[in-house]
């Protein structure tokens, strides 16, 4: 999916809040599901678009009514 900026991503996501404390967790709300996990790299669906949550010793410390609470040193976050 090729996105034309910011509005794009807007359209994309709807309702879905992503909330980052620095860089140890992160709380996605409105997440569909999990795609792919692992302690390096965890993808979440969002609707029309996934997102990568890369680092090191991730965990997703709950997934309850599309809620997701992710721990761990977070590298980077990316639209895909």
């Amino acid at each position: 999916m090729k996105l034309g900026g910011l509005k794009n991503i807007k359209e994309d996501l709807n309702n879905c809040a992503i909330e980052l404390y620095s860089n140890k967790r992160i709380i996605i709300l409105d997440c569909r599901c999990v795609v792919d996990y692992s302690k390096d790299c965890i993808v979440l669906d969002l609707g029309e678009l996934n997102l990568r949550i890369s680092g090191k010793n991730l965990v997703a410390d709950s997934f309850v009514f599309g809620q997701t609470d992710i721990s761990g040193q977070i590298q980077s976050l990316e639209f895909i």
